[in-house]
């Protein structure tokens, strides 16, 4: 009995323990012009708990719809792909959502979007309770200096 207690402790020790707590901060989008219907959204994700979780899906108020997309560049060709399968949020760790990389793109806009205006979006996690987000619209240049 007292190997087989002794090997649970052990196990126990070993795996991360504790719930996940992912924040989220510095969220922003680009302005859009008359006419365009797709924008991105970038922010920081950091996970301050003891487990890992999982961006599992977003979303945005309708007509809108807002999926999880990375890109990458190859050969002077850029490409944007949906990430499928969420992106992970190790215990610890801070993801930064940002241009040329991961970010989440919104489409279906009926409406610009103007500097000072908000997007408001849905963080859906694996263990973490969903999370209401309020993505401030900056210049097409993207957010100045952070004060």
């Amino acid at each position: 009995m007292k190997p087989i207690l002794l090997a649970a402790l052990l196990l126990a020790s070993c795996s991360k323990g504790g719930p996940p707590d992912v924040r989220i901060s510095d969220a922003w989008a680009r302005e859009t012009i008359s006419g365009q219907t797709s924008t991105a959204a970038y922010m920081i994700l950091k996970n301050e708990g003891a487990g890992d979780d999982r961006l599992v899906s977003v979303s945005a108020q309708p007509p809108a719809m807002a999926m999880l997309h990375s890109s990458e560049s190859s050969d002077a060709v850029a490409r944007m792909r949906p990430l499928d399968s969420g992106l992970a949020v190790p215990a610890g760790a801070a993801i930064e959502l940002k241009p040329g990389g991961t970010h989440v793109m919104v489409t279906g806009l009926r409406a610009p979007l103007n500097v000072g205006d908000t997007l408001k979006l849905t963080m859906r996690f694996e263990k973490s309770a969903e999370q209401p987000v309020d993505v401030r619209v900056t210049p097409a240049f993207g957010p100045g200096p952070r004060r």
